[in-house]
């Protein structure tokens, strides 16, 4: 809008200052019209002027307010120097703190005796504490790397990926770098965690070689040992039954020693029953992998308990099944004999007159499986150690009921195998419930 009334200002201007040019051409050829042209002429330049300051120029005390007040808050130029230097000091203390607190983080990284690094979205590795360049043998001055440059490990570089794809805290247990056949090998559990507000993930290998070589001696002991006791005490309790075959046919042999063999036939099927189950205990727990197949939980349960209740002639059980859950993914040899622990525990507690009830179903995405039994139950105070190696059950009155104190440490073991759980409700001489938790086929894959 102002521009447009300056162009009108200026085009009026225009056309007067042309219209008094001509008329003073016009009056100027009369030498007796002189004074009158200078009249008019200096007339116009008034008029003009007038005009210009009226209409085209702002008003001049206007402008007055204005420079007063702009110049009155424009600061000076010293503080203007000194506001800039106050801010550059101010950043460098910010740069200082900063320094100072990710040297203090690296200091407590470079501390840390396991393995650790930072790795971006893109899977470039641009820090590393000094375990974790110890372990990969890398000049800290290479970062940031590809992490395709610091290891090819196939499994380290798809728990990566996959990791940073889900962005969420993922764990990998007992993971080594080298071969199989290298006895100075390590063994660590990954952990891989997202960063708050970055888009960086933190890498953690904390170094498990020494409980992994501490377990692996514990195995091979139990092993070689329950092997090494398993044979001669197999090989005397073949003997002792010969011997008590023998003398028993000799008219001198005296009655009152059937009992003594009888004891020492008894024990040494207990040693043989307990170094069985140690060594059945000690490979399932060192079972890296399970073969899991669908199985039929309707057939293994019924030949179970035929073959089961053959042990047990004297007593008169009851069985019912509810089965509504006909099949369960697991390994079959492991689940079947986390059943036989179970169910025979269930014939061997029961009074002479029970009932034993077995029923399935599925819950959510879990197949559950509860084994009730009518038998002498647990006391209240005792349940929290009931999958304990080696605790029986208020062992006074349990002394003539034979078992190892195993069996239920199994059945723990092979349920956390298959990623299940496993708990139980009891009441003393009121019977016991013990129910299973396994993912169904559909979670598992």
């Amino acid at each position: 809008m102002i521009e447009m009334n300056n162009r009108r200002i200026l085009l009026v201007q225009f056309f007067f200052l042309m219209a008094l040019s001509l008329i003073s051409f016009l009056i100027g050829k009369s030498t007796t019209l002189s004074f009158l042209f200078y009249l008019i002429w200096l007339s116009g330049i008034l008029l003009n002027l007038f005009f210009i300051k009226t209409y085209a120029l702002p008003d001049y005390k206007i402008l007055k307010k204005i420079n007063a007040v702009s110049i009155s808050n424009a600061p000076s130029w010293e503080e203007i120097e000194e506001s800039l230097s106050q801010k550059e000091v101010e950043k460098l203390k910010q740069y200082e703190n900063f320094e100072q607190e990710n040297l203090k983080y690296k200091n407590l990284l470079d501390s840390m005796e396991d393995p650790v690094c930072i790795i971006s979205k893109e899977s470039m590795v641009f820090y590393a504490n000094k375990s974790f360049l110890t372990v990969f043998q890398i000049n800290e001055h290479s970062f940031p790397m590809p992490l395709l440059a610091i290891t090819r490990h196939h499994e380290f570089q798809n728990f990566i990926e996959s990791s940073i794809k889900v962005s969420q805290v993922s764990r990998l247990a007992s993971f080594t770098f080298n071969q199989n056949q290298d006895p100075l090998k390590k063994y660590f559990d990954l952990k891989i965690s997202p960063l708050i507000n970055q888009n960086d993930y933190l890498c953690l290998l904390h170094d498990i070689t020494e409980r992994v070589m501490t377990d692996q001696i514990r195995e091979d002991f139990v092993s070689n040992f329950s092997h090494e006791v398993r044979t001669p005490l197999t090989i005397l309790n073949g003997q002792i039954q010969n011997l008590k075959a023998n003398l028993e046919q000799e008219k001198s042999f005296s009655s009152s020693l059937i009992p003594i063999f009888y004891k020492i036939e008894n024990n040494s099927k207990r040693l043989i029953s307990l170094l069985n189950d140690l060594l059945q205990l000690s490979s399932i727990e060192f079972k890296k992998e399970i073969n899991k197949e669908i199985v039929n939980l309707e057939e293994v349960i019924y030949f179970l308990i035929q073959d089961l209740a053959l042990n047990y002639p004297q007593k008169n059980i009851t069985i019912s099944l509810e089965l509504n859950k006909k099949e369960v993914y697991v390994e079959f040899s492991l689940f079947e004999q986390a059943l036989i622990n179970l169910i025979d525990n269930a014939f061997k507690y029961s009074n002479e007159i029970g009932s034993i009830k077995i029923k399935s179903y599925q819950f959510d995405n879990w197949d559950q499986i509860e084994i009730t039994d009518s038998g002498i139950g647990i006391p209240e105070e005792q349940l929290h150690r009931i999958f304990e190696r080696f605790f029986r059950v208020d062992s006074s009155r349990s002394f003539d009921i034979p078992g190892t104190g195993l069996g239920l440490s199994i059945v723990k073991h092979i349920i956390q195998k298959h990623n299940g759980k496993i708990k139980v409700q009891s009441r003393f001489n009121e019977g016991s419930t013990f129910i299973l938790s396994l993912p169904s086929q559909s979670t598992s894959n």
